[in-house]
């Protein structure tokens, strides 16, 4: 557990760095005030900017309005767009070189791996080949849009010349243009980043094997488990080994791992609101880090296929994707949740024992699908690397050669297949009721989301969207047999039979990553939601009033009491209160504990203590069972590992307790909690605040180099909450208690006649280190505030705060 260093060293380095970067970075900085002309504009578009550098664009046209929106993405977030369509098509090699990875942060398991097996890992994902194939399903229409955006995009790559942002220089690299296949990969690359089903299996496979002499205590870690799959053939978890170790340990420490990532968000109804209004809330949990992940916009367009009266929208956009994600138009709002529905299949393939490129499909023989990757490397040749695939999908398993030859590893995955999410993104910006918002999720397929909707007419409505594969049976999360075209998926459940509510009686409609559907449901949707807890504690908050004003509502994503911690310690309470007065500071935490009522505030001394008597729990309960190496997966994402190891915890004559009691390890738990806290602050427990243990600290892309960590980041900060709150202070477990995962945006909206709307992010609009505008909400967003969206004259300053984009 360390502890914050003094920073005067870094920031007098800091202070002779910054200008150096200011230097850098001058030919690409924003601009904000004046006229620019760009070829390839129709008409002029004129961008206001309130004091917090959110532009409210407005244009005549959309082609003209999508361009303005590809320049604005592109001035203060043009090397986080870079950085993710590297990432996404697998190319980070080719600006960094083949780098060892970090193997002593996380396991000597990856001693050997580097960068190129990043880009291999990616490319064998095949996450830029599907967003190419994506692009014949585009209609003239979308086509016109996403290139108007692209080529605003390249009007600014073009304006910087060969004086890029600062990143592209200190590296050497100048940007690409930017391509339509580029934005698509970006939607892809959230099916990615939201999807855990993959990583699960991978997980549950390893386990299987460590397990496979103990059923009962297999079954009793599986999310579902089914008594005809207690184990697993020992050749998939040979073959699944190399990809598994890679997934849990190198990609769990990236931005782009799932570990963590989840969503809050609720409607209320008009006669649960003070003013008569529907009210909406949204606060997205992801992996924090700078630049945020989201740019705030306000795109009007006055000539629209929209409708006579134009386009527009006020809400979060992601840079390098055209439209706005989460938000409002003039009728309706939305907020979206990661449903976390299965959408990935691991499926063994016999392998023919003669030709190794043929595989058995039912009772005949079939050839793989190969293709080349060429991965460039800084400073060194390129290298070649093969891409196989079946009738499913990628072989995951090629990426650590076996000795085994019978058979292999596939996935089949939602988001590989062609898919039309922009035409579904365009046309959620533009409904203007329920049906209008049903109809444009229809052409939703990856990520599986939950929308929350409330409109103007005091509508409110819940749907979950996405293609969810139809199975024959429930799952057992372990390898199917792929030459049996019975465990083949059966199309998609129908988005009509998709579930869904609209003007609920209760007056309330609320999702937080939960399971979506009760048991009288009639298909297998997911084993892989999060915990009840968050969504429980919505329930009881909500249930407190009758009626909340917007600001009241909004203040419930800043509520961090953990139920889960409330039910453990009623849990082990016998066992706590069995704690002997031999150590009177072990014994006075036994009492702090037995007393607390779950608030994870900076100030809590019981959070500090609860949240290292788990950790050490789970240490204890699962390392002598599942090994080192295993546990820090099986850890690492929530869903997989709280419900299973509360239900144990619960149980004192649990089988898990034969070699050492329940009262032992709940004792030898809170004895190391207490050594910790009391080394680390002293022997006066007032001093062991949560704050001090559990902090944030957010990180650029570089600041991995110590020279600029100081210089590019924000933090560390004291956080509240932890990975079951509301206010989610999400940590990994195999890295306490760094929070890495936490409300990205916060967003709530009253609807009616005219919309109001607030915003925050964790940072700040821009991507540029030197600007006013990178880290300026960061203090409102730590406070609990936001920003005023609407309406725009009151929140839009001075006319040298007005951009005037020309055409030539």
């Amino acid at each position: 557990m360390d502890l914050p260093k003094s920073g005067f060293t870094a920031t007098v380095f800091s202070a002779f760095l910054r200008p150096f970067i200011g230097f850098l970075d001058k030919r690409a900085a924003p601009i904000h005030h004046g006229e620019i002309i760009l070829p390839g504009l129709a008409k002029p578009v004129v961008v206001r900017w309130d004091r917090h550098a959110i532009p409210h664009v407005s244009a005549t046209n959309e082609s003209d309005l999508f361009f303005a929106q590809g320049y604005l993405h592109a001035q203060e977030r043009l090397w986080q767009m870079e950085m993710n369509r590297r990432f996404l098509s697998g190319r980070m090699a080719q600006i960094f070189g083949d780098f060892s990875l970090p193997w002593r942060e996380l396991s000597s398991q990856f001693r050997d791996r580097s960068c190129v097996d990043l880009d291999y890992f990616v490319r064998l994902l095949g996450i830029r080949a599907a967003a190419v194939n994506s692009l014949t399903l585009l209609s003239d229409e979308d086509g016109r849009r996403l290139r108007a955006y692209c080529d605003g995009v390249n009007r600014y790559i073009e304006r910087c010349g060969h004086k890029p942002p600062w990143e592209f220089r200190v590296l050497r690299q100048e940007p690409e243009p930017w391509q339509p296949a580029d934005t698509l990969m970006i939607g892809k690359g959230f099916a990615f980043l939201l999807s855990t089903a993959l990583y699960t299996r991978l997980n549950f496979i390893a386990i299987a094997a460590k397990l496979e002499d103990e059923p009962e205590k297999l079954r009793d870690l599986f999310p579902a488990y089914p008594d005809n799959a207690i184990t697993t053939a020992r050749s998939s978890w040979d073959n699944a080994r190399g990809l598994w170790q890679f997934s849990s340990g190198v990609l769990a420490a990236s931005e782009w791992h799932p570990a963590g990532s989840g969503s809050n968000s609720w409607a209320i109804a008009p006669q649960r609101s003070t003013t008569g209004q529907a009210i909406l809330c949204n606060d997205p949990h992801l992996r924090m880090s700078l630049p945020s992940v989201w740019y705030l916009m306000h795109l009007r367009a006055d000539n629209s296929a929209a409708g006579p009266d134009g386009y527009e929208v006020w809400g979060a956009s992601i840079p390098g994707v055209p439209c706005v994600q989460i938000g409002h138009n003039r009728f309706i709002a939305w907020g979206i949740t990661a449903a976390l529905c299965d959408d990935v299949e691991i499926y063994r393939e016999k392998m023919h024992r003669l030709e190794p490129d043929l595989y058995l499909v039912g009772h005949r023989w079939q050839k793989l699908e190969s293709r080349k990757e060429l991965i460039a490397v800084r400073g060194a040749k390129p290298l070649e690397k093969i891409v196989r695939a079946s009738r499913h999908g990628p072989a995951i398993s090629d990426f650590r050669a076996t000795s085994d030859n019978k058979e292999i590893l596939t996935a089949r995955w939602t988001a590989h297949e062609p898919s039309r999410e922009l035409n579904s993104l365009y046309s959620l910006n533009c409904a203007r009721d329920w049906k209008q918002f049903q109809d444009s999720l229809r052409l939703h397929a990856a990520p599986s989301l939950n929308f929350v909707y409330a409109d103007h007419e005091g509508n409110i409505g819940y749907t979950l969207a996405g293609k969810i594969p139809r199975r024959a049976s429930v799952p057992s999360l372990l390898p199917v047999a792929g030459w049996d075209e019975r465990n083949d998926w059966l199309g998609y459940i129908p988005f009509d039979e998709l579930p869904h509510v609209y003007n609920p009686p209760e007056g309330v409609v609320a999702s937080a990553n939960n399971r979506i559907a009760d048991a009288a449901y009639p298909y297998y949707l997911s084993h892989f939601f999060d915990p009840p807890y968050r969504i429980r504690r919505i329930e009881q908050l909500l249930g407190q009033r009758e009626k909340y004003s917007l600001g009241g509502l909004a203040a419930l994503q800043l509520d961090h009491t953990s139920l889960h911690a409330r039910d453990l310690i009623d849990a082990l309470r016998p066992d706590l209160a069995r704690i002997a007065d031999d150590n009177r500071i072990v014994k006075g935490a036994a009492n702090r504990l037995l007393a607390w009522d779950g608030a994870c505030a900076v100030s809590s001394i019981e959070a500090a203590i609860f949240h290292l008597m788990h950790q050490r729990l789970l240490r204890h309960l699962l390392i002598p069972v599942l090994g080192e190496e295993a546990y820090p997966a099986y850890v690492e994402i929530l869903h997989q590992s709280i419900v299973p190891t509360d239900r144990i915890f619960a149980e004192a004559k649990s089988t898990w307790f034969s070699r050492r009691s329940r009262f032992e390890l709940v004792h030898l738990a809170l004895c190391g909690a207490c050594s910790d806290l009391e080394e680390k602050f002293g022997a006066n427990m007032e001093q062991w605040c949560w704050g001090k243990v559990h902090q944030l600290y957010l990180g650029h892309a570089l600041s991995r180099v110590d020279a600029l960590k100081s210089v590019l980041g924000i933090g560390p900060m004291p956080t509240p909450g932890d990975g079951m709150t509301i206010n989610v202070g999400f940590y990994r477990h195999s890295n306490p208690y760094a929070q890495t995962v936490g409300a990205s945006l916060r967003f709530a909206v009253e609807t009616g006649p005219s919309m109001r709307s607030e915003f925050v992010l964790p940072s700040g609009q821009s991507g540029h280190p030197t600007s006013a505008h990178y880290r300026d909400q960061t203090e409102l967003w730590l406070c609990g505030n936001t920003i005023s969206f609407n309406p725009p004259d009151k929140n839009v300053s001075s006319p040298n705060r007005s951009l005037r984009l020309n055409p030539r």
